[in-house]
């Protein structure tokens, strides 16, 4: 070993140290080596040298990877140089015989990393060398060659160019004959291995392994490495083939298992039985993986899996129905489920159709289904579902006793995938909908049958397991059955007097019957029973009651009143009760998952009963601190305790919390607000959601209610995506105390807006120049103080045209709030500017383009700031005398309505205390509340009411306001300039505005400009 490899040695040695005094140094060398020359290669000799440590060359072939990602691919910085590639390449290649597993996996996962960036078209003699391999003698070697393959294989399938796509399928077309005979051969040489005698388990292990990888590697190019896969003979032998296949190895799945007891009942020795349960899993994984494999095909080439559609529909039936069928039962239970659940699956995929076939394929699937769905076959698999697959088996009671919440957790989504109920449910109810006639007939049958079952306290398990299975068909089946079962009178007639059992095991009844109502519900269910239902609810959520059975009865409570026919009158009588027994539930569930469903459910009936929430919550709002302190490692619970929050303000916000409470909302929005929180990630949305609400319900503002708004400004920097929310809460505090809020953190806040301006879509621009646009409405002294030096800009950009459309349209309200507010400033930022033709730009533009506002609100306030220019004694406004008068005139036109009960016109947007819904509709236009519709006076909104009855466009008579400005004009001017200027107007815009001012000129008959 050179002294160089000595080095990095030593290094990796030292990396593997438990010690950071040792460990921080050599990773710190190992870093500064790794754009070296020739580290990468000194790396594959040391792991390549099976006389070192193997820690050592464990690390050293991480490192190695690692540089593969960051230095590998062509132009990468620091990258590792053409010649000293194909020096490693050369070096990959020599062994196939590494002993140690882990650092063989490292190896292939390598090997394959460069074959993404060096494919088989670079890299020519990888895979002629891979082949060689594994047509080894040595085992060893055999297999390390398949690992090999394996990898490299799932990396170029991975890849999704056209160009890779083509490379791929090359490679398929090349390798498939080889591996299909690694597959048969491997698995052939495994079954002979068993039906011998005297043969070592190891060798079975090891060469079930091999047609474990060869299968593997062969999914992977039949499923990618075809574009039509029934065009190739091979693939389609495959296929043939695999189902025998499978039949043999679960019959030879039996015969492994024997060996667990030995042969001729001599029990075997414990290292024996370890073996024979490791080859039984080993079986049972590679079984598996032939169903998946098929799953898979059948989903990306449907019209490839046609050929197969009857012999699956046979063989899966045979091996989940059939009770001639022993290999996978044992007593009448299932002792393989995962196989179960591939077949299930894969009947399910058939009858699901979501896959667009080809006509062709689409009939004869078709067919293939006819002919097996036959009435006789479809009673039969009814049967087995209701009496086999929906009944409660001894491992979920263990479960229900052990771990009632885990029991009664919705998982949802996937889990039929890996679930042998949730995939019998999900097969059952595609089953239902595509053969209902019949299988409703069938259903109807076992519902007679279940109510022809008297129960008693003392009634025998099975015929409540049987009733259990049979409300459970009904309940997933619900859509399909609302015009042919009265669940009203079933409900009232049986399901409640079964309901009242209290023994041990009627906690199956109780809870499937609580559930089957809830599913129900959402269908078809009379309003006048509905308060039957919520007493049931309650009856069930009693301390006393199963915990299972009391979280189901309160998912079953928020289900039905998340229905649209929810009254909620009739609920208000049980809203104390429900919410003192959730809380009871909520502080007895252990698990975050089940707190956090409870907690939602509590959430909702609050939300749900906000308009009859006058009732004393104060329990649960005192134990939410002590849940917030107990979830401190489940964030997820957090974000619900947040939620809840914010609806039992918005519900109580009348009634004052205690101080302690106040305290703990400040602090959660603190926590969840401040980047420099690691917990802030996960609960940042909902807790600036609080934050705003908090806010909008508070009556005054406070230190620590101020206090908060320390986090504004890290969190606007943070992310654009924060932004809407950030503006949101800074308005709500403008709106709630203007004069404390604004000198303390305006500066900052603004400062912090207009920086991050320049990285901002033309959305975000818009959106923080409408905040500006609200701080000049709200708080226009200090709106006008805070954005002085942004001013400039803003005029500027106008002028000039550089900005979007819907941008120019801010920017000029900005400038009319300006010039209408501070006149003055107005002036100063004019010259600031630095364009003397400044003004004359920005009013021809704003003239040309002021007939593209289209709100009211908008052009009003344009017209205000047009007329509060006609006093100065500007050439460039005489200019524009007739275009001002022009855009003035036909604002009047769009906002001057007639009174209906005087007959004379008003100005439709100025606003009194009256004018309620006009209000709301105003508020919800400039933003200042989220909803047109208020249900109740808010504090938010009585201040941005009180803001909206101050602001010049809701005040000012447009009409009155241009008279008198008029007035003013011809006095500065005097009557003959006045005449002058009035003489450019176009006579039908005199004639127009005479209806609305006195103009004091006289109008000829007709003509045009004067």
């Amino acid at each position: 070993m050179s002294s160089a490899e000595s080095a990095v040695y030593e290094a990796l040695m030292y990396a593997c140290s438990q010690d950071a005094q040792m460990l921080k140094p050599a990773e710190q060398k190992l870093a500064e080596w790794e754009i070296q020359p020739g580290f990468h290669l000194t790396l594959v000799k040391i792991f390549s040298d099976q006389t070192l440590d193997a820690n050592v060359r464990w690390m050293a072939s991480l490192y190695f990877k690692n540089g593969v990602l960051k230095y590998w691919r062509k132009n990468a910085p620091n990258g590792i140089a053409p010649e000293e590639k194909q020096e490693i390449k050369q070096q990959l290649l020599l062994k196939f015989n590494e002993p140690v597993q882990q650092i063989a996996v490292q190896i292939a996962v390598l090997i394959g990393n460069i074959s993404r960036y060096d494919g088989p078209t670079e890299w020519q003699e990888l895979v002629p060398t891979l082949v060689k391999a594994v047509q080894s003698e040595d085992s060893l070697v055999q297999y390390r060659g398949l690992l090999v393959l394996l990898h490299v294989v799932k990396v170029l399938y991975s890849k999704r160019l056209q160009r890779d796509r083509h490379q791929f399928q090359l490679l398929t077309s090349t390798l498939y004959d080889f591996v299909l005979n690694l597959w048969d051969g491997f698995t052939q040489l495994f079954f002979k291995n068993i039906c011998e005698q005297n043969c070592a388990i190891e060798e079975c292990v090891t060469n079930l392994e091999k047609a474990t990888i060869s299968l593997r590697i062969l999914k992977k190019l039949t499923i990618y490495g075809f574009t039509a896969p029934h065009q190739s003979e091979s693939c389609m032998m495959l296929f043939k083939v695999a189902f025998q296949r499978l039949k043999d190895l679960l019959e030879c799945r039996l015969r492994v298992k024997r060996l667990h007891q030995g042969d001729g009942g001599v029990p075997p020795s414990g290292e024996a039985i370890e073996l024979a349960r490791k080859l039984t899993g080993n079986v049972e994984k590679f079984i598996v993986k032939h169903m998946k494999f098929m799953n898979l095909f059948y989903e990306q080439h449907p019209a490839s899996f046609v050929e197969f559609v009857p012999t699956s529909f046979e063989f899966c039936f045979n091996y989940v129905f059939h009770e001639g069928t022993n290999l996978i039962f044992e007593d009448n239970v299932i002792t393989f489920p995962n196989f179960a659940i591939q077949c299930l699956g894969l009947l399910k995929g058939i009858l699901s159709q979501n896959i667009v076939y080809v006509e062709q394929a689409k009939e004869r699937i078709n067919s293939a289904k006819v002919d097996f769905f036959t009435p006789e076959r479809l009673t039969y698999i009814f049967e087995k579902i209701i009496v086999h697959y929906f009944l409660l088996t001894p491992e979920e009671f263990e479960q229900w006793d052990t771990d009632p919440e885990a029991y009664t957790s919705d998982e949802g989504g996937d889990s039929w995938k890996y679930n042998l109920r949730a995939c019998a449910e999900a097969f059952y109810m595609i089953l239902f909908q595509k053969y209902s006639p019949q299988l409703i007939q069938e259903l109807q049958k076992y519902i007679s049958k279940s109510q022809s079952i008297t129960l008693t306290e003392n009634s025998d398990l099975n015929d409540l397991l049987i009733k259990d299975s049979i409300y459970n068909a009904t309940g997933l089946a619900v859509f399909s059955l609302f015009d042919e079962i009265n669940f009203d009178e079933w409900f009232t007639q049986q399901l409640l007097d079964e309901l009242k059992f209290k023994s041990h095991n009627f906690r199956i009844i109780r809870k499937r019957i609580i559930w089957l109502v809830g599913r129900w519900t959402s269908v078809r269910f009379s309003k006048a029973l509905r308060p039957q239902v919520y007493r049931a609810c309650l009856e069930l959520l009693h301390p006393t009651e199963d915990l299972a059975v009391r979280l189901t009865a309160s998912k079953t409570l928020r289900s039905i009143m998340d229905d649209f026919e929810f009254v909620g009158e009739q609920f208000v009588e049980f809203l104390e009760p429900a919410i003192a027994l959730l809380f009871a539930l909520l502080k007895e569930a252990v698990e975050c998952e089940t707190k956090m469903t409870v907690l939602h459910v509590m959430t909702f009936i609050i939300e749900k009963m906000s308009m009859s929430m006058r009732i004393d919550v104060q329990s649960l709002v005192h134990y939410l601190p002590l849940l917030w302190e107990e979830s401190r490692d489940h964030n997820m619970l957090r974000c619900a305790i947040i939620s809840t929050l914010l609806q039992i303000i918005k519900a109580l916000y009348e009634i004052p919390p205690s101080e302690q409470i106040v305290s703990f909302i400040y602090q959660i929005i603190e926590m969840s607000t401040n980047v420099n929180e690691p917990s802030h990630v996960y609960l940042l949305d909902e807790g600036l959601e609080l934050w705003v609400v908090v806010v909008h319900y508070s009556r005054t503002m406070n230190q620590e209610l101020a206090s908060l708004c320390e986090n504004i400004v890290p969190l606007i920097q943070q992310s654009s995506s924060n932004m809407p929310m950030c503006l949101a809460i800074v308005q709500a505090y403008i709106f709630l105390d203007a004069d404390q809020f604004l000198p303390r953190y305006g500066p900052e806040v603004v400062k912090a807006l207009q920086y991050v301006l320049t990285d901002l879509r033309v959305e975000g621009v818009v959106l923080i120049n409408r905040f500006f646009l609200t701080l000049l409405h709200a708080a226009p002294k200090y709106g006008i103080e805070l954005l002085r030096p942004y001013l400039v800009d803003v005029f500027r950009a106008y002028y000039q045209h550089s900005e979007y459309p819907q941008v120019q349209q801010v920017y000029l309200q900005l400038i009319s709030r300006v010039l209408i507010n501070d006149q003055v400033t107005f002036s100063v930022v004019l010259s600031e500017v630095g364009a003397q033709d400044a003004l004359e730009k920005i009013l021809t533009h704003w003239l040309e383009g002021m007939h593209m506002v289209t709100r009211l609100d908008e052009k009003k306030l344009l017209a205000l700031a047009l007329g509060s220019l006609l006093p100065f004694s500007n050439e460039v406004i005489f200019e524009n005398f007739g275009g001002i008068l022009t855009n003035i005139t036909e604002t009047l036109n769009d906002i001057m309505n007639e009174d209906e009960q005087t007959g004379t016109k008003v100005d439709a947007l100025v606003l009194t205390d009256e004018n309620d819904d006009e209000i709301g509709n105003t508020l919800f236009g400039y933003g200042f509340i989220d909803s047109d519709v208020c249900h109740d006076e808010t504090p938010h909104f009585t201040r941005c009411r009180s803001i909206c009855l101050r602001d010049p466009t809701h005040v000012i008579v447009l009409k009155d306001y241009l008279q008198n400005q008029l007035i003013v004009l011809k006095n500065n001017v005097g009557a003959e300039r006045y005449q002058s200027l009035m003489s450019h107007v176009d006579l039908q815009i005199l004639k127009e505005l005479s209806d609305f001012v006195v103009l004091g000129i006289d109008l000829p008959a007709s003509g045009g400009a004067q």
